[in-house]
């Protein structure tokens, strides 16, 4: 009996392992495909959503079909969201740099806010392709809804954020694991806590509709 829950765990291990792999690979050739610049994005998006239907079904999903039919079909909407996102940062840069040069009170007033602003900046990027791959909305509201989730469960954004700084200090110390893993990991861990909030602001709505 034991041996046989071994030999079953050592299977699911063995397909998670698969699982990742593939997608690792998948991601790499299609931000390839993409000539990079325009391929990040979708691919990213993709693996995304591989991870939102692990995150409801567990692994056994069509891997490569969920990727593919997701790159095709966002290839341009992940593209325009990620050009947003590129914009957003880069002002948020040049201004933060901008009233750095200045001396007064005002300025460092300002300087403070630019840094608040930043800190806004990384919380939607933790939330934004999580909310990409599970809502169907318009470009700009998906930063509304990113920002909304994030600010009312701030418990599950620290927990997002320490996994996020874990999964970056174990790839430094083990490089080895990133061809076969790479973002894969991150992505899983990032959807399946990103999926705990969309689960209950749902809850949430269903509740008071009935109410």
């Amino acid at each position: 009996m034991d041996m046989g829950r071994l030999l079953n765990g050592v299977l699911v291990f063995c397909k998670w392992i698969t699982h990742f792999a593939v997608l690792n690979l998948l991601w790499i050739g299609c931000t390839f495909l993409g000539g990079i610049i325009f391929g990040i994005a979708p691919s990213t998006a993709a693996m995304y959503a591989v991870s939102r239907k692990a995150s409801l079904r567990g692994e056994d999903i069509p891997v490569v079909k969920t990727f593919w039919r997701t790159y095709r079909k966002e290839f341009l909407r992940s593209n325009a969201l990620a050009f947003t996102l590129i914009v957003i940062g880069l002002v948020w840069y040049f201004d933060l740099h901008f009233f750095r040069q200045f001396e007064g009170g005002i300025y460092t007033v300002l300087t403070y806010l630019m840094m608040l602003f930043g800190l806004t900046y990384i919380i939607l990027l933790m939330y934004i392709l999580p909310v990409f791959v599970h809502y169907d909305l318009k470009l700009f509201q998906y930063i509304k809804q990113a920002l909304l989730i994030a600010f009312l469960h701030p418990a599950n954004l620290i927990v997002m954020l320490i996994g996020s700084l874990s999964t970056y200090y174990f790839f430094i110390s083990f490089p080895g694991f990133i061809p076969i893993f790479g973002f894969t990991i991150f992505a899983h861990l990032n959807m399946w806590l990103a999926f705990k909030c969309f689960e209950n602001v749902e809850n949430v709505k269903l509740e008071t509709s009935t109410a």
